[in-house]
C-alpha cells in the first residue's frame, strides 16, 4: 500500500462515502406563498408573450438549478413550460424567474 494515496484510493467504500455526501448536501424544496405563485404566472405570461430571455431557478432531485433561456411554449393542460433548447420544466418545480 503507497501510504501518499488519497482517502478515496484507500478506501473501498467510495460509494458509500458518495452516497453519505449526497445525503448531507440535499435540499428541502422551499414553499411558496400564493402572492409568489402569482408573481411566477405573471412573469412567465409576459416572458413568453414578449419573448425575452429569463432566468428560471428550480427545484430537482434534492437541488436547485438554474436555466437562462427563452419560452417556447407553456402547457395548460400538463403544466410544463418548453424552452428553446428543448428542456421542460412543470410548474410546481420553479422557485423564482427573473428577466
Amino acid at each position: 500500500m503507497n501510504k501518499w494515496m488519497p482517502f478515496n484510493a484507500v478506501c473501498d467504500g467510495t460509494s458509500l462515502v458518495d452516497e453519505i455526501i449526497y445525503e448531507k448536501t440535499k435540499i428541502r424544496k422551499p414553499t411558496l406563498s400564493e402572492d409568489q405563485l402569482n408573481n411566477i404566472q405573471n412573469k412567465i405570461l409576459d416572458s413568453y408573450n414578449s419573448k425575452e430571455l429569463i432566468i428560471v431557478k428550480y427545484y430537482m432531485n434534492h437541488r436547485v438549478y438554474e436555466i437562462n433561456d427563452i419560452i417556447k411554449k407553456i402547457d395548460d393542460i400538463n403544466k410544463l413550460i418548453e424552452f428553446k433548447n428543448g428542456k421542460k420544466l412543470a410548474f410546481s418545480q420553479i422557485l423564482s424567474i427573473t428577466s
